[in-house]
C-alpha cells in the first residue's frame, strides 16, 4: 500500500512549485506601464490669452492641451500626471489684484496632480498663502521647509501616485533663496533646509519601501537641478522651475532625466515614461508650444474671463490725485530730473525706510495727466513688476554709480532719477553730490533703495552687485507708488534741482 503521507507531501511540493513558477512567469511577462508627465512652471499670473495671435501662452490653451493628452492616454491605458514646478503667483495686474485666486480657481478646473512651492507663492504673506492652499484641490509640496519654532514640516513633502502595478513618488523641493527673494518677514518663521540632503533622506526611505520611481518636483533653478540629480542617485526624474529655462532636450544628470518648460505658460512639457519593475526603461520628451493652433478650454476660459472683467473694474479705481501733470515722457525721464521720477523715488524711500533712492528712467514707461490717478495708470507707468530693494554702498561706490548715470549719452534708459540727494553735473562728470545737508563721503556707508533690476547689475550697473546686505523689500514698485499715493492723497511734485546740469 502506498504511503499516503508521501503522496500528500509530494502534492504540496508540486503545488508550491506551480505557484512559484506562475509568479515568476507573471513577473517575467509583466507589461511595462506607460506614464505621461505634463508640466509647466513660473506661470507668474499669465493666465490671460496673449494679445497678439502669434504669441504663446494662455491658461485656457494649457487646459485644452492637457484635456486632449489625457483623453488619448485613457484610451490606451496610460496614466497622466500634471505637475507644476512653482511660482504660479506674481507678475501681472490680474495676479496682483486677486493675489493668486484666479490662478488657483483655474488650476482646480484643469485638475492638477501636484505643485511645488515656489518663492513667489509667499509674496502676499502667509495668511494669503494658507487661503490659497485651502482653495487648492491638489497638494502643494515642499519637503525642505520647516517651522523655526518646532522643526515640523509646513507643507506635505511627498505625494504617491499609482501607475498600474507601479508606484511613483513625487518629492517637492523649494529654493532656499526664498529667504531673500520674497519679503523676508513673510518667511521669518521658516527654515529652508538643503534640498539635496532632504531628497537623499527621502529617496532612501522610498527605495526601502519599494516605491522605486522617484520624481523631484523642484523650484531650485536648472543648474541647481543638475547638481541635485548628481547628489541624489535615487532620483529618476527632475521636473524643475525657478530659472525660467526652456529645456528643449532633456538632460541626463546622475541617474535622472532633468526637464524644465520655460516660463509664463508658453510651453507645456510632455515627458512620456516607460516604467517596468520600479525602473524607467525608456522615455520621450518634447515641449508643446501654447500657440493659436490650440483651442481655449471653455470652462477655464470662462473663469479667466470673469476675473478679467472684475479687473477692468478694479483698474478704474482711483488711488490718488495729481494737482499737476506728472512727466514720464521717455525723452525726459532718460535725460534729466522729472517730477514723476521724484515722486516714484520718494515712494521707494517711504516703503523701504532708506534715506536715498535711485531708479532708472527706462523703468518709467508713461506720463500721468493732472487729475485722478487710477490703478491702470500706475501699471502703465510701472509695468514690469520690479521689486523695491535695498543695499549698503560706500560713498565711493555711490559716486561711481552716479557718474555712470550722467556720463552716458542722453537719453538712455540707465539715467537715474533720485531722492535723498542732489548732484551737480559739469561736462558729463559729477562736480558735486550732497546727501541731506552734507557732501557725499567716499568712506562712509549709505543705505540705498533701488529696484531689483539695478541691484542685480541691470543697465550695466555692476557696482550695485558689489554692495553689502542686499535685501528685497518684498514690495513691487507699482504697489509702492500706490501706497505712497494712499498716504499722500494729493500730490504736486516739482522739479526741485535734485539733478543740475551746468
Amino acid at each position: 500500500m502506498r504511503d499516503l503521507r508521501y503522496d500528500m507531501r509530494h502534492d504540496v511540493r508540486w503545488l508550491l512549485f506551480t505557484v512559484v513558477a506562475l509568479v515568476l512567469a507573471t513577473a517575467l511577462t509583466a507589461v511595462p506601464e506607460q506614464l505621461t508627465i505634463l508640466h509647466f512652471n513660473d506661470l507668474h499670473g499669465n493666465v490671460l490669452m496673449p494679445e497678439d495671435e502669434g504669441d504663446l501662452g494662455g491658461i485656457a490653451r494649457i487646459a485644452s492641451a492637457i484635456d486632449e493628452i489625457r483623453a488619448e492616454n485613457e484610451a490606451k491605458g496610460a496614466v497622466t500626471l500634471v505637475l507644476i514646478a512653482g511660482d504660479v503667483l506674481q507678475g501681472t495686474p490680474l495676479a496682483t489684484v486677486f493675489r493668486g485666486e484666479v490662478d488657483f480657481v483655474a488650476l482646480n478646473a484643469i485638475g492638477i496632480d501636484a505643485m511645488c512651492m515656489g518663492n513667489h507663492e509667499f509674496d502676499f504673506g502667509m495668511p494669503n498663502l494658507h487661503r490659497l492652499i485651502e482653495m487648492a484641490e491638489f497638494p502643494l509640496l515642499s519637503a525642505n521647509i520647516r517651522r523655526r519654532a518646532d522643526g515640523t514640516r509646513v507643507f506635505p513633502g511627498t505625494q504617491r501616485f499609482t501607475v498600474g502595478d507601479e508606484m511613483v513618488v513625487v518629492i517637492g523641493l523649494t529654493t532656499p533663496e526664498t529667504r531673500i527673494t520674497t519679503k523676508p518677514s513673510n518667511v521669518a518663521n521658516l527654515i529652508f533646509e538643503d534640498p539635496a540632503e532632504v531628497a537623499n533622506t527621502l529617496a532612501r526611505r522610498i527605495t526601502h519601501s519599494q516605491d522605486r520611481v522617484i520624481v523631484a518636483l523642484t523650484h531650485l533653478g536648472y543648474e541647481e537641478d543638475l547638481k541635485l540629480a548628481e547628489a541624489v542617485p535615487g532620483l529618476d526624474v527632475v521636473v524643475g522651475g525657478h530659472s525660467h529655462t526652456k529645456v528643449d532636450e532633456p538632460t541626463s544628470a546622475g541617474n535622472a532625466i532633468v526637464v524644465q518648460a520655460g516660463s509664463e505658460g508658453r510651453w507645456l512639457g510632455r515627458l512620456d515614461l516607460t516604467i517596468e519593475n520600479g525602473e524607467v526603461r525608456g522615455y520621450e520628451y518634447r515641449l508643446i508650444p501654447m500657440d493659436a493652433s490650440l483651442p481655449e478650454e471653455p470652462e477655464v476660459a470662462a473663469i479667466v474671463g470673469r476675473y478679467a472683467a472684475q479687473l477692468d473694474e478694479a483698474m478704474t479705481k482711483v488711488v490718488g490725485y495729481a494737482e499737476v501733470p506728472l512727466d514720464g515722457e521717455r525723452e525726459h525721464v532718460r535725460s534729466g530730473e522729472t517730477n514723476l521720477g521724484n515722486a516714484i523715488t520718494d515712494a521707494m524711500r517711504l516703503v523701504s525706510g532708506a534715506p536715498i533712492a535711485l531708479h532708472n528712467g527706462g523703468g518709467i514707461r508713461a506720463a500721468i495727466d493732472q487729475g485722478d490717478i487710477t490703478l491702470a495708470e500706475i501699471l502703465q507707468v510701472l509695468p514690469f513688476g520690479n521689486e523695491v530693494a535695498t543695499v549698503e554702498l560706500t560713498g565711493a561706490q555711490l559716486r561711481e554709480i552716479l557718474q555712470r548715470s550722467v556720463s552716458e549719452p542722453r537719453p538712455h534708459g540707465g539715467f537715474l532719477q533720485v531722492s535723498g540727494l542732489k548732484l551737480v553735473v559739469e561736462n558729463d562728470g559729477i562736480a558735486e553730490v550732497t546727501v541731506g545737508d552734507a557732501p557725499l563721503d567716499d568712506a562712509k556707508t549709505y543705505l540705498v533703495t533701488t529696484n531689483a533690476f539695478l541691484m542685480e547689475g541691470g543697465d550695466g550697473y555692476e557696482t550695485f552687485t558689489e554692495g553689502r546686505n542686499q535685501y528685497y523689500v518684498g514690495t513691487k514698485l507699482d504697489t509702492a507708488f500706490v501706497q505712497y499715493l494712499g498716504e499722500m492723497g494729493t500730490i504736486a511734485p516739482e522739479v526741485e534741482g535734485r539733478i543740475v546740469f551746468r
